[in-house]
This record gives structure tokens, C-alpha cells and sequence, in this order.
């Protein structure tokens, strides 16, 4: 089965939900205290069905200033892990998005965000989604993921497929094969 490339794209309801979890807690970001997880948690949008994270990743990236804006320096070596998030679209079928996540000084930063499309396209319903491994320790870089989907939210068993990140980078969504 060839896998079509999911093409990397900030979505405006990734922004929505950084805007949103952010917004509650803008004072104390700018008086530089750590927010609150309970207020993280309350400002974050009733859409999210799910996230999971795990594995990791080494690459150049580009800094980015505080207002987002990609700084004109020189790239540099960056280091995170991945992080699924699973979103209700407003026609109730399901929007899957791949994120890479720095760790930075500063705590977590998004790096970039991709719409798995292949997904979106099948106009599915996310029922779960699980890391390959609950481990904690990835030995090799990349990811993968199991997600439980419906094509009719009536079906009673979710068929599975696998979300796989290799250690380029490089992702694909297949029908899962064990």
C-alpha cells in the first residue's frame, strides 16, 4: 500500500487550542511563573479527544522568536519527542495531528505540527489511541502509535492502524499488521 506524504501545515485549530491554553494563563507567563496544571488543564479545548506522546527526536531546527516569528540565526540542534493529538472536527468525525515537541530550557515547546490527512480523509471516528511501547524509554529514534477508529460510529469493534515515524522523520498511517 503506498502511503501518501502527510504534509506539515499549522492548523488554525492547533493555534485555537495554544491560544486557549495560553490564554488563562497569560498574567503569570508574563510574570514568569508556571502556570497552574489545573489551569492548563480547564483552558484546554473541549474538541481534544486525545494525545499521546513518546519516543524522540534529534534534528537542526530553526530558533523562533517569542512572537513566533522564525529568528534569522543560525539552525539549531534540537532535541524533543513526538506527541499525537486526536480533535473533533465540527462534523463529529475525528482530525489526527503529529507534533514534534522540543525540550527546551524553558519547558516543552512545539516545533511544528502535521495533519495526518490520510485520516481526515476517511472521515473516521478515533475511539483510542495507544504508544507502541508505555515504557517511557525509547531506545532509537522515531515513534509509533496504535489508533482505534470507526468508519461508522454504529460498528461495534474499531479497526486499528498504526502511526509510524522512522528515525528521518519521515511518517507513515497504515492499516496496522498485527
Amino acid at each position: 500500500m503506498v502511503c501518501r506524504s502527510i504534509k506539515r501545515s499549522m492548523t488554525g485549530v492547533l493555534v485555537t487550542i495554544a491560544i486557549l491554553a495560553a490564554g488563562a494563563s497569560a498574567p503569570r507567563a508574563q510574570s514568569g511563573e508556571e502556570p497552574q496544571s489545573s489551569e492548563i488543564a480547564e483552558t484546554l479545548s473541549t474538541r481534544v479527544l486525545s494525545a499521546v506522546s513518546g519516543g524522540f527526536w534529534e534534528a537542526e531546527i530553526e530558533a523562533k522568536q517569542a512572537d513566533g516569528e522564525t529568528a534569522k540565526a543560525t539552525p539549531v540542534k534540537g532535541r524533543g519527542y513526538y506527541r499525537i493529538v486526536a480533535l473533533r472536527s465540527a462534523d463529529n468525525t475525528s482530525r489526527l495531528y503529529l507534533q514534534r515537541i522540543r525540550l527546551a530550557d524553558d519547558g516543552p515547546a512545539l516545533v511544528d505540527s502535521v495533519e495526518v490527512t490520510e485520516l481526515t480523509e476517511m472521515k473516521a471516528y478515533i475511539t483510542d489511541m495507544r504508544p507502541e511501547s508505555s515504557t517511557g524509554i525509547a531506545e532509537r529514534p522515531g515513534f509509533a502509535a496504535f489508533i482505534y477508529l470507526k468508519l461508522d460510529p454504529r460498528t461495534v469493534e474499531p479497526d486499528t492502524y498504526e502511526l509510524f515515524v522512522d528515525e528521518f522523520g519521515d511518517a507513515a498511517f497504515l492499516p496496522a499488521t498485527n
